[in-house]
Protein backbone atom coordinates (compact mmCIF):
# COMPACT_ATOMS: atom_id res chain seq x y z
CA UNK A 1 0.00 0.00 0.00
CA UNK A 2 2.69 2.43 0.84
CA UNK A 3 4.63 1.35 -2.31
CA UNK A 4 1.36 2.26 -4.60
CA UNK A 5 1.05 6.01 -2.70
CA UNK A 6 5.01 6.32 -3.44
CA UNK A 7 4.22 5.35 -7.22
CA UNK A 8 1.22 7.61 -6.88
CA UNK A 9 2.96 11.03 -5.41
CA UNK A 10 6.02 10.46 -8.44
CA UNK A 11 3.85 10.36 -11.08
CA UNK A 12 1.89 13.58 -9.71
CA UNK A 13 5.09 15.58 -8.70
CA UNK A 14 7.02 14.28 -12.23
CA UNK A 15 6.08 17.44 -14.18
CA UNK A 16 6.28 20.31 -11.58
CA UNK A 17 10.05 18.75 -11.20
CA UNK A 18 10.72 18.87 -14.65
CA UNK A 19 9.84 22.37 -15.16
CA UNK A 20 12.74 22.44 -12.67
CA UNK A 21 15.34 21.71 -15.13
CA UNK A 22 17.07 24.31 -17.55
CA UNK A 23 15.91 24.67 -20.89
CA UNK A 24 19.21 24.00 -22.55
CA UNK A 25 18.28 25.22 -25.88
CA UNK A 26 19.57 22.41 -28.22
CA UNK A 27 16.59 22.95 -30.81
CA UNK A 28 17.36 21.94 -34.69
CA UNK A 29 15.55 25.23 -36.56
CA UNK A 30 14.77 24.85 -39.61
CA UNK A 31 14.99 28.09 -41.36
CA UNK A 32 12.00 27.97 -44.21
CA UNK A 33 12.66 29.88 -47.69
CA UNK A 34 9.64 31.85 -49.04
CA UNK A 35 8.47 31.33 -52.45
CA UNK A 36 9.67 33.56 -55.69
CA UNK A 37 6.98 34.70 -57.55
CA UNK A 38 7.07 36.59 -60.67
CA UNK A 39 4.94 37.67 -63.58
CA UNK A 40 2.57 39.07 -61.33
CA UNK A 41 1.96 42.73 -61.64
CA UNK A 42 0.45 45.31 -58.99
CA UNK A 43 -1.53 46.69 -60.99
CA UNK A 44 -3.94 45.00 -63.86
CA UNK A 45 -6.60 47.59 -66.11
CA UNK A 46 -9.33 45.48 -67.80
CA UNK A 47 -12.59 46.51 -69.54
CA UNK A 48 -15.66 44.58 -68.16
CA UNK A 49 -16.46 41.99 -70.42
CA UNK A 50 -12.49 41.09 -71.61
CA UNK A 51 -10.91 37.99 -70.30
CA UNK A 52 -8.92 38.91 -67.10
CA UNK A 53 -5.58 35.97 -67.10
CA UNK A 54 -2.98 36.28 -64.36
CA UNK A 55 -0.23 33.63 -65.11
CA UNK A 56 2.17 33.92 -62.43
CA UNK A 57 5.47 32.14 -61.56
CA UNK A 58 6.28 30.23 -58.65
CA UNK A 59 9.10 28.35 -57.17
CA UNK A 60 9.32 26.95 -54.17
CA UNK A 61 12.56 26.62 -52.17
CA UNK A 62 14.14 23.89 -52.28
CA UNK A 63 12.60 22.12 -55.46
CA UNK A 64 9.44 21.74 -53.70
CA UNK A 65 6.43 21.74 -56.37
CA UNK A 66 3.59 20.78 -54.05
CA UNK A 67 1.37 24.24 -54.31
CA UNK A 68 -1.80 25.18 -54.18
CA UNK A 69 -3.39 28.55 -55.35
CA UNK A 70 -6.10 31.18 -54.05
CA UNK A 71 -6.94 33.79 -55.44
CA UNK A 72 -9.90 36.73 -53.84
CA UNK A 73 -11.09 39.72 -55.52
CA UNK A 74 -12.58 42.36 -52.69
CA UNK A 75 -16.14 43.44 -53.61
CA UNK A 76 -17.06 45.84 -50.81
CA UNK A 77 -20.21 47.36 -51.95
CA UNK A 78 -21.87 44.12 -51.34
CA UNK A 79 -19.44 42.95 -48.42
CA UNK A 80 -17.97 39.73 -50.00
CA UNK A 81 -15.10 38.61 -52.43
CA UNK A 82 -14.94 36.40 -55.63
CA UNK A 83 -12.77 33.54 -54.64
CA UNK A 84 -11.19 31.27 -57.11
CA UNK A 85 -8.85 27.99 -56.99
CA UNK A 86 -5.33 27.42 -59.55
CA UNK A 87 -1.89 28.41 -60.25
CA UNK A 88 -3.36 30.74 -63.02
CA UNK A 89 -6.57 33.30 -62.63
CA UNK A 90 -8.96 32.97 -65.91
CA UNK A 91 -12.12 35.24 -65.60
CA UNK A 92 -14.17 37.20 -67.73
CA UNK A 93 -14.34 40.22 -66.08
CA UNK A 94 -17.73 41.80 -65.05
CA UNK A 95 -16.89 43.72 -61.72
CA UNK A 96 -17.68 47.20 -63.41
CA UNK A 97 -15.62 50.26 -63.86
CA UNK A 98 -14.01 50.37 -60.63
CA UNK A 99 -10.93 49.34 -58.31
CA UNK A 100 -11.10 46.05 -56.38
CA UNK A 101 -8.48 44.88 -54.47
CA UNK A 102 -7.04 41.21 -54.89
CA UNK A 103 -4.77 38.73 -53.23
CA UNK A 104 -3.09 35.61 -54.31
CA UNK A 105 -2.49 33.12 -51.74
CA UNK A 106 0.50 30.68 -52.11
CA UNK A 107 0.09 27.64 -49.98
CA UNK A 108 3.55 25.43 -49.52
CA UNK A 109 1.79 22.33 -48.98
CA UNK A 110 4.69 20.06 -47.75
CA UNK A 111 5.22 22.73 -45.12
CA UNK A 112 1.68 24.38 -44.48
CA UNK A 113 2.62 27.78 -44.87
CA UNK A 114 1.04 30.62 -46.65
CA UNK A 115 2.41 33.21 -48.44
CA UNK A 116 0.33 36.34 -49.82
CA UNK A 117 0.60 38.92 -52.44
CA UNK A 118 -1.54 41.59 -53.01
CA UNK A 119 -2.66 43.29 -56.25
CA UNK A 120 -5.30 45.85 -57.93
CA UNK A 121 -8.01 45.42 -60.66
CA UNK A 122 -8.78 48.25 -62.17
CA UNK A 123 -11.82 47.66 -64.31
CA UNK A 124 -13.12 49.67 -67.03
CA UNK A 125 -16.04 49.84 -69.84
CA UNK A 126 -16.42 51.45 -73.28
CA UNK A 127 -17.92 55.03 -70.72
CA UNK A 128 -15.12 55.28 -67.99
CA UNK A 129 -13.04 57.15 -69.59
CA UNK A 130 -14.53 60.55 -72.04
CA UNK A 131 -16.62 63.43 -71.59
CA UNK A 132 -20.82 62.92 -71.49
CA UNK A 133 -22.76 65.82 -72.95
CA UNK A 134 -25.80 67.30 -72.67
CA UNK A 135 -27.60 68.78 -75.61
CA UNK A 136 -30.82 70.24 -76.42
CA UNK A 137 -31.90 69.70 -79.74
CA UNK A 138 -35.18 71.78 -80.71
CA UNK A 139 -36.04 71.00 -77.07
CA UNK A 140 -34.98 67.13 -77.07
CA UNK A 141 -32.86 66.44 -74.32
CA UNK A 142 -30.12 64.03 -76.62
CA UNK A 143 -27.28 62.49 -74.32
CA UNK A 144 -23.89 61.59 -76.67
CA UNK A 145 -20.55 60.33 -75.39
CA UNK A 146 -16.83 62.07 -76.79
CA UNK A 147 -14.02 59.24 -76.32
CA UNK A 148 -10.30 60.30 -75.19
CA UNK A 149 -9.51 60.87 -78.92
CA UNK A 150 -12.22 63.26 -79.84
CA UNK A 151 -14.93 60.83 -81.19
CA UNK A 152 -18.76 61.34 -81.20
CA UNK A 153 -20.85 58.88 -80.23
CA UNK A 154 -23.96 60.76 -80.51
CA UNK A 155 -27.61 60.31 -79.38
CA UNK A 156 -26.61 56.93 -77.52
CA UNK A 157 -29.37 57.02 -74.99
CA UNK A 158 -31.77 55.65 -77.37
CA UNK A 159 -30.03 52.94 -78.83
CA UNK A 160 -29.19 51.71 -75.20
CA UNK A 161 -32.48 52.07 -73.51
CA UNK A 162 -34.83 51.94 -76.23
CA UNK A 163 -36.66 55.39 -75.06
CA UNK A 164 -35.73 58.93 -75.51
CA UNK A 165 -35.01 61.49 -72.72
CA UNK A 166 -37.49 64.02 -71.68
CA UNK A 167 -37.47 67.58 -73.31
CA UNK A 168 -35.94 71.29 -71.34
CA UNK A 169 -32.44 69.13 -70.48
CA UNK A 170 -31.18 70.96 -67.71
CA UNK A 171 -28.56 68.87 -66.04
CA UNK A 172 -26.02 65.91 -65.91
CA UNK A 173 -25.40 65.05 -61.93
CA UNK A 174 -22.56 62.53 -61.47
CA UNK A 175 -22.97 60.57 -57.92
CA UNK A 176 -19.87 59.91 -56.48
CA UNK A 177 -19.33 58.94 -52.56
CA UNK A 178 -16.02 60.38 -51.61
CA UNK A 179 -16.11 58.61 -48.00
CA UNK A 180 -17.30 55.45 -49.77
CA UNK A 181 -15.74 53.53 -52.76
CA UNK A 182 -15.08 57.93 -54.04
CA UNK A 183 -15.71 56.13 -57.82
CA UNK A 184 -18.66 57.81 -60.60
CA UNK A 185 -21.74 55.30 -60.43
CA UNK A 186 -24.39 56.85 -61.58
CA UNK A 187 -25.63 60.43 -63.15
CA UNK A 188 -28.95 61.64 -62.87
CA UNK A 189 -29.89 63.64 -66.89
CA UNK A 190 -32.06 65.79 -65.36
CA UNK A 191 -34.83 67.96 -67.45
CA UNK A 192 -37.01 70.17 -67.09
CA UNK A 193 -40.30 68.65 -68.40
CA UNK A 194 -43.00 66.77 -66.10
CA UNK A 195 -44.27 64.24 -68.65
CA UNK A 196 -40.29 62.23 -68.28
CA UNK A 197 -38.48 64.37 -65.48
CA UNK A 198 -35.38 63.20 -64.52
CA UNK A 199 -33.56 59.46 -65.29
CA UNK A 200 -31.09 58.01 -63.16
CA UNK A 201 -28.31 56.27 -65.44
CA UNK A 202 -25.08 53.58 -64.65
CA UNK A 203 -22.55 55.50 -65.21
CA UNK A 204 -20.39 52.23 -66.45
CA UNK A 205 -22.75 51.33 -69.67
CA UNK A 206 -25.45 54.66 -69.83
CA UNK A 207 -28.42 51.79 -68.96
CA UNK A 208 -31.24 53.29 -67.22
CA UNK A 209 -31.51 52.73 -63.62
CA UNK A 210 -34.79 53.59 -62.23
CA UNK A 211 -36.53 57.04 -63.37
CA UNK A 212 -37.06 59.84 -61.30
CA UNK A 213 -40.54 59.05 -59.46
CA UNK A 214 -39.10 55.69 -58.72
CA UNK A 215 -36.69 57.32 -56.41
CA UNK A 216 -39.23 58.36 -53.76
CA UNK A 217 -40.56 55.97 -50.95
CA UNK A 218 -44.02 56.58 -52.06
CA UNK A 219 -45.22 57.52 -55.17
CA UNK A 220 -45.44 61.26 -56.07
CA UNK A 221 -47.41 63.30 -57.79
CA UNK A 222 -46.62 65.74 -61.02
CA UNK A 223 -42.93 66.79 -60.55
CA UNK A 224 -41.25 68.81 -62.56
CA UNK A 225 -37.42 69.46 -61.42
CA UNK A 226 -35.94 73.08 -61.48
CA UNK A 227 -32.33 72.30 -59.86
CA UNK A 228 -30.46 69.38 -58.95
CA UNK A 229 -27.38 69.92 -56.78
CA UNK A 230 -25.12 66.83 -55.89
CA UNK A 231 -23.67 66.21 -53.07
CA UNK A 232 -20.09 64.34 -51.50
CA UNK A 233 -21.84 61.53 -50.08
CA UNK A 234 -23.42 60.15 -52.96
CA UNK A 235 -26.58 62.01 -52.61
CA UNK A 236 -28.65 65.00 -54.13
CA UNK A 237 -30.71 67.98 -52.88
CA UNK A 238 -33.04 69.06 -55.59
CA UNK A 239 -35.22 71.79 -56.13
CA UNK A 240 -38.54 70.61 -57.56
CA UNK A 241 -42.17 72.40 -58.30
CA UNK A 242 -39.56 75.13 -56.31
CA UNK A 243 -39.87 72.44 -53.03
CA UNK A 244 -36.67 71.81 -51.03
CA UNK A 245 -36.30 67.83 -51.41
CA UNK A 246 -33.63 66.26 -49.51
CA UNK A 247 -32.05 62.52 -50.23
CA UNK A 248 -31.75 60.31 -47.71
CA UNK A 249 -28.62 58.90 -46.29
CA UNK A 250 -30.35 56.55 -43.11
CA UNK A 251 -29.28 53.57 -44.71
CA UNK A 252 -25.83 51.63 -45.71
CA UNK A 253 -24.43 53.80 -49.44
CA UNK A 254 -25.12 50.43 -50.96
CA UNK A 255 -28.52 50.30 -49.69
CA UNK A 256 -31.45 50.48 -52.15
CA UNK A 257 -33.04 53.36 -50.66
CA UNK A 258 -29.84 55.62 -50.16
CA UNK A 259 -30.71 59.19 -51.61
CA UNK A 260 -34.09 58.05 -51.97
CA UNK A 261 -36.65 61.55 -51.90
CA UNK A 262 -39.63 61.53 -49.11
CA UNK A 263 -41.83 64.79 -49.09
CA UNK A 264 -40.36 68.33 -49.23
CA UNK A 265 -39.22 70.23 -46.38
CA UNK A 266 -42.36 71.71 -45.41
CA UNK A 267 -43.01 75.61 -45.43
CA UNK A 268 -44.70 78.45 -47.56
CA UNK A 269 -41.74 79.30 -50.28
CA UNK A 270 -41.41 79.15 -53.75
CA UNK A 271 -37.24 78.36 -54.18
CA UNK A 272 -35.67 80.27 -57.29
CA UNK A 273 -33.50 76.83 -59.04
CA UNK A 274 -30.24 77.58 -57.19
CA UNK A 275 -29.09 76.36 -53.81
CA UNK A 276 -26.07 77.23 -51.36
CA UNK A 277 -25.01 74.27 -48.83
CA UNK A 278 -22.21 73.45 -46.25
CA UNK A 279 -21.88 70.58 -44.39
CA UNK A 280 -19.25 70.56 -41.30
CA UNK A 281 -18.93 68.67 -38.12
CA UNK A 282 -20.79 72.01 -36.90
CA UNK A 283 -23.92 71.06 -38.69
CA UNK A 284 -25.14 71.58 -42.10
CA UNK A 285 -27.58 74.43 -43.84
CA UNK A 286 -29.05 75.68 -46.98
CA UNK A 287 -29.50 78.90 -48.59
CA UNK A 288 -32.15 79.15 -50.96
CA UNK A 289 -34.45 82.51 -52.20
CA UNK A 290 -37.96 83.08 -52.65
CA UNK A 291 -38.33 83.67 -55.60
CA UNK A 292 -41.98 85.11 -54.88
CA UNK A 293 -41.10 86.87 -51.62
CA UNK A 294 -37.54 88.17 -53.34
CA UNK A 295 -35.87 87.09 -50.03
CA UNK A 296 -32.97 84.55 -49.10
CA UNK A 297 -34.17 81.32 -46.61
CA UNK A 298 -32.84 79.30 -44.44
CA UNK A 299 -32.81 75.53 -44.32
CA UNK A 300 -31.47 72.69 -42.63
CA UNK A 301 -31.68 69.21 -43.90
CA UNK A 302 -35.29 68.94 -42.02
CA UNK A 303 -36.62 72.24 -41.80
CA UNK A 304 -37.33 75.51 -43.25
CA UNK A 305 -36.16 78.28 -40.94
CA UNK A 306 -37.04 81.37 -43.97
CA UNK A 307 -36.30 84.34 -42.81
CA UNK A 308 -35.77 83.34 -38.93
CA UNK A 309 -31.82 84.56 -38.98
CA UNK A 310 -30.21 87.93 -37.54
CA UNK A 311 -29.31 90.07 -39.63
CA UNK A 312 -26.02 91.92 -39.39
CA UNK A 313 -25.47 95.18 -40.84
CA UNK A 314 -27.96 97.07 -43.32
CA UNK A 315 -26.08 97.42 -46.32
CA UNK A 316 -29.37 95.45 -48.20
CA UNK A 317 -31.97 93.57 -46.59
CA UNK A 318 -31.85 90.04 -47.34
CA UNK A 319 -35.42 89.46 -45.86
CA UNK A 320 -37.10 91.82 -48.17
CA UNK A 321 -34.65 92.41 -51.46
CA UNK A 322 -37.27 93.38 -53.67
CA UNK A 323 -35.30 92.06 -56.80
CA UNK A 324 -34.96 88.83 -58.86
CA UNK A 325 -32.34 86.34 -58.23
CA UNK A 326 -29.90 85.72 -61.41
CA UNK A 327 -26.70 83.90 -60.20
CA UNK A 328 -25.55 82.42 -56.44
CA UNK A 329 -22.53 81.63 -55.74
CA UNK A 330 -20.35 80.68 -51.98
CA UNK A 331 -16.67 80.98 -52.26
CA UNK A 332 -16.05 80.62 -48.55
CA UNK A 333 -18.23 81.46 -45.62
CA UNK A 334 -17.60 85.35 -45.49
CA UNK A 335 -17.60 85.60 -49.49
CA UNK A 336 -21.16 84.71 -50.34
CA UNK A 337 -22.56 86.59 -53.61
CA UNK A 338 -25.54 86.94 -55.07
CA UNK A 339 -26.24 88.85 -58.75
CA UNK A 340 -29.76 89.92 -58.76
CA UNK A 341 -32.14 92.17 -61.12
CA UNK A 342 -33.80 95.08 -60.07
CA UNK A 343 -35.98 96.57 -63.23
CA UNK A 344 -33.40 96.00 -65.57
CA UNK A 345 -30.44 96.69 -63.65
CA UNK A 346 -28.11 93.99 -62.26
CA UNK A 347 -26.86 94.75 -58.49
CA UNK A 348 -24.13 92.70 -56.88
CA UNK A 349 -24.39 91.75 -53.33
CA UNK A 350 -21.70 90.00 -51.37
CA UNK A 351 -22.22 88.88 -47.72
CA UNK A 352 -21.13 86.25 -45.00
CA UNK A 353 -22.89 83.78 -43.42
CA UNK A 354 -22.78 82.22 -40.00
CA UNK A 355 -25.09 79.37 -39.88
CA UNK A 356 -23.19 76.47 -38.26
CA UNK A 357 -22.68 75.26 -34.83
CA UNK A 358 -25.60 76.28 -33.91
CA UNK A 359 -25.48 80.11 -35.19
CA UNK A 360 -27.76 82.02 -37.50
CA UNK A 361 -26.23 85.13 -38.68
CA UNK A 362 -26.66 86.78 -41.57
CA UNK A 363 -23.71 89.61 -42.56
CA UNK A 364 -24.61 91.73 -45.23
CA UNK A 365 -21.11 93.23 -46.98
CA UNK A 366 -22.17 95.55 -49.93
CA UNK A 367 -24.40 96.27 -52.54
CA UNK A 368 -23.29 97.65 -55.90
CA UNK A 369 -24.21 98.13 -59.66
CA UNK A 370 -22.64 95.42 -61.76
CA UNK A 371 -20.00 96.47 -63.96
CA UNK A 372 -21.15 93.68 -66.73
CA UNK A 373 -24.79 94.79 -66.08
CA UNK A 374 -25.07 96.02 -70.34
CA UNK A 375 -23.79 92.56 -71.17
CA UNK A 376 -25.83 90.26 -69.64
CA UNK A 377 -28.86 88.72 -71.72
CA UNK A 378 -31.92 86.54 -70.43
CA UNK A 379 -29.71 83.76 -71.49
CA UNK A 380 -26.57 84.47 -69.80
CA UNK A 381 -24.82 81.95 -68.23
CA UNK A 382 -22.31 81.83 -65.09
CA UNK A 383 -19.64 80.11 -63.07
CA UNK A 384 -17.67 80.73 -60.39
CA UNK A 385 -13.90 79.65 -60.13
CA UNK A 386 -12.16 78.40 -56.62
CA UNK A 387 -10.00 81.52 -56.45
CA UNK A 388 -13.14 83.96 -56.25
CA UNK A 389 -13.53 85.14 -60.25
CA UNK A 390 -16.69 85.12 -62.32
CA UNK A 391 -17.02 84.02 -65.58
CA UNK A 392 -20.35 84.48 -67.53
CA UNK A 393 -21.77 84.12 -71.28
CA UNK A 394 -22.57 87.30 -73.60
CA UNK A 395 -24.23 86.14 -76.85
CA UNK A 396 -20.93 84.77 -78.46
CA UNK A 397 -18.50 85.57 -76.06
CA UNK A 398 -17.52 85.15 -72.04
CA UNK A 399 -16.02 87.54 -69.83
CA UNK A 400 -14.28 87.08 -66.75
CA UNK A 401 -15.02 89.30 -63.32
CA UNK A 402 -12.76 89.73 -60.64
CA UNK A 403 -15.17 91.67 -57.80
CA UNK A 404 -12.28 92.68 -55.82
CA UNK A 405 -10.91 95.05 -58.18
CA UNK A 406 -13.81 95.20 -60.38
CA UNK A 407 -11.74 93.97 -63.29
CA UNK A 408 -13.98 93.14 -66.21
CA UNK A 409 -11.98 91.11 -69.31
CA UNK A 410 -13.48 89.22 -72.79
CA UNK A 411 -12.12 86.17 -73.03
CA UNK A 412 -9.72 85.38 -76.01
CA UNK A 413 -11.84 82.31 -77.58
CA UNK A 414 -13.57 82.87 -80.90
CA UNK A 415 -16.59 81.43 -81.30
CA UNK A 416 -17.50 82.10 -84.84
CA UNK A 417 -20.66 83.70 -84.07
CA UNK A 418 -22.07 81.26 -82.10
CA UNK A 419 -23.76 81.66 -79.07
CA UNK A 420 -21.94 80.34 -76.17
CA UNK A 421 -24.91 78.06 -74.26
CA UNK A 422 -22.86 76.36 -71.52
CA UNK A 423 -19.87 77.01 -69.56
CA UNK A 424 -18.23 74.83 -66.71
CA UNK A 425 -15.27 75.97 -65.25
CA UNK A 426 -12.91 72.08 -63.75
CA UNK A 427 -12.12 71.24 -60.63
CA UNK A 428 -8.49 72.67 -60.53
CA UNK A 429 -9.65 76.25 -62.00
CA UNK A 430 -7.14 75.79 -64.86
CA UNK A 431 -9.75 75.16 -67.57
CA UNK A 432 -13.00 76.41 -68.41
CA UNK A 433 -14.91 73.69 -70.67
CA UNK A 434 -17.66 76.42 -73.72
CA UNK A 435 -20.17 74.43 -75.27
CA UNK A 436 -22.36 76.30 -78.77
CA UNK A 437 -24.28 74.82 -81.09
CA UNK A 438 -22.81 71.08 -82.09
CA UNK A 439 -19.69 71.95 -80.43
CA UNK A 440 -17.65 72.21 -77.01
CA UNK A 441 -14.32 73.85 -76.85
CA UNK A 442 -11.75 73.52 -73.81
CA UNK A 443 -10.13 77.14 -72.66
CA UNK A 444 -6.55 78.03 -71.07
CA UNK A 445 -7.67 80.04 -68.19
CA UNK A 446 -4.70 79.49 -65.99
CA UNK A 447 -2.40 81.98 -64.16
CA UNK A 448 -1.71 84.47 -67.51
CA UNK A 449 -4.18 83.05 -69.34
CA UNK A 450 -6.83 84.73 -70.92
CA UNK A 451 -8.74 82.15 -72.57
CA UNK A 452 -7.35 80.72 -75.68
CA UNK A 453 -9.05 77.46 -77.30
CA UNK A 454 -6.99 74.19 -76.45
CA UNK A 455 -8.66 71.75 -78.37
CA UNK A 456 -12.60 71.66 -80.01
CA UNK A 457 -15.16 68.92 -80.45
CA UNK A 458 -17.76 68.95 -82.89
CA UNK A 459 -20.23 66.88 -84.35
CA UNK A 460 -22.73 67.47 -81.14
CA UNK A 461 -26.78 67.32 -81.51
CA UNK A 462 -28.11 70.25 -80.78
CA UNK A 463 -26.94 73.00 -77.85
CA UNK A 464 -24.84 71.99 -75.45
CA UNK A 465 -26.59 72.07 -71.88
CA UNK A 466 -24.37 70.43 -69.33
CA UNK A 467 -21.09 67.94 -69.39
CA UNK A 468 -19.21 65.97 -67.27
CA UNK A 469 -15.59 64.68 -67.98
CA UNK A 470 -14.88 61.37 -66.65
CA UNK A 471 -11.13 60.24 -66.17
Amino acid sequence: MKRTLLYILIVSLAPFLSACFKDKGNYDYIKLGEPVVSNLDTLYTVFTGDSLIISPKIVLPEGRTDLTCYWKIEIPEEARSDDYEGQELRIVYGLGARKHDGLLIVRDNATAMQYYYKFTINGKTAFTTGTLALTDDGGQAKLSFIKPDGTVQADIYPSINGEHLGTNPLQIIPLRNTSYMNVNFAYWIVCGNATNPAVEINSDDLKRMKYLKENFYNPPGELTPNYFQRLTNGTTSAVMNEKLYIGTTETAPFGTYYGFFSSPIPGSYNLAPDLVYAYTNGGAYYLGFDKVKKCFLRFDPTTFFGTDYIQEDSLFNPKNLKMDLLEMEKITENDVYAFCDSSGQTYELKFGLNFLDGNSRFKTNYKRKFKGDSLLTAQTRWQSSPVGTFYFTSNDKIYRYNPVNQELRQLDANFGGNQVTMIKILEDGSKLIAGTQNSIYTLDISTGKYGNILSQVNGLPGKVVDIFIRQ
